[in-house]
């Protein structure tokens, strides 16, 4: 029994103490996500550049953050980061209420890649990608020169003949205006530390694709389509009564010349005093020809004659069925 105690605590210790490990490479100035577990109390991070701090970025019950925010509650929890930079990238971890590591989640950052063409005379946006416009730093490098655009978030091509007041900041990117044939080539984005944020190449086109779609034109389809299904659908139901209707026509059996319209004559039975009308429907619609209803009376009359013919031949045959009718007697 003491063995099966220890075993079962020795196991739990494990489960408890186990943690998950995890890692994502994003591009600079995308947005990252940590899913926090249920018993998560607080978000640590270690930064890479510098392993041996340890910053607190979530901790539950405090309404303040030092950096991100989180969204969700119980185990549907979630801590974002809207744009990571490279002061970002590290070791994310989350700990219970006994400080016990639940898991890591390593972030690695990468430059951005971008692929723009503009007309001849249009502005290029080059984004800050999630960096402070003091830090920010843009060169040019083309078949036309190798130029240093802004430092510190400043324009220095006051200097340059070519980039004269064509360079602008601001506070979510950087704006060239003007471009033409001699500005294509890359743009290299750097941080205060030289590290590379994005790498924008920028060609040259005709005109652009139209990909956004005409307002008016939409409107327009979604207005016509149920227009059309409704026309479409009425002239269906339009085309399918006429056939109908000529058709009702077409079949329609008139009596033939000579007779006369009206119910046809009752069919008297053998000891039922007046008449029974066997054809319902020629009585119910004198002015319709029902088409066998007379044919329909003479089998009638025929079977009934074979049946009385076939209990006198038993009457007389076998004295068991004198007292025997075809039917009931009134």
């Amino acid at each position: 029994m003491m063995w099966t105690f220890v075993i079962l605590l020795a196991a739990a210790l494990s489960v408890d103490s186990y943690a998950i490990h995890d890692h994502e490479r994003l591009n600079h100035g995308r947005q990252l996500k940590i899913f926090l577990s249920k018993n998560c109390e607080k978000l640590e991070f270690i930064p890479a550049d510098d392993p041996t701090r340890t910053l607190l970025y979530w901790e539950n019950g405090r309404t303040r953050m030092s950096k991100g925010r989180v969204s969700g509650t119980g185990s549907d929890r979630r801590w974002y980061l809207d744009k990571v930079t490279y002061e970002d990238q590290g070791t994310y971890i989350q700990r219970d209420y006994w400080k016990k590591e639940i898991s890591t989640f390593k972030v690695a950052v990468l430059p951005k890649l971008n692929f723009v063409k503009c007309v001849a005379g249009e502005s290029l946006y080059v984004s800050l990608e999630g960096i402070d416009l003091a830090d920010a730093y843009l060169a040019f490098s083309g078949e036309a020169a190798n130029v240093t655009l802004v430092r510190h978030g400043a324009p220095v091509s006051q200097d340059l003949p070519d980039y004269w007041n064509r360079v602008q900041t601001h506070s979510m990117n950087i704006e060239i205006r003007h471009v033409n044939y001699t500005d294509q080539g890359h743009y290299f984005l750097r941080d205060s530390k030289g590290r590379k944020v994005s790498v924008t190449r920028m060609d040259l086109t005709d005109h652009h694709e139209n990909t956004g779609g005409n307002p008016l034109m939409a409107l327009l389809l979604l207005l016509g389509i149920p227009a059309g299904i409704c026309c479409c659908c009425r002239k269906k139901i339009f085309k399918k009564t006429e056939t109908t209707t000529a058709t009702l026509q077409t079949s329609a059996v008139h009596p033939p010349p000579g007779n006369p319209v009206g119910p046809s004559p009752p069919y008297t039975a053998p000891g039922h005093p007046g008449g029974v009308r066997l054809c319902s429907a020629q009585m119910l619609l004198p002015h319709v020809h029902v088409p066998g209803c007379r044919n329909t009376v003479r089998w009638i009359g025929r079977v009934y004659n074979n049946v009385v013919d076939l209990f006198t031949k038993l009457k007389n045959l076998f004295p068991l069925f004198a007292g025997v009718q075809p039917w009931p007697q009134p």
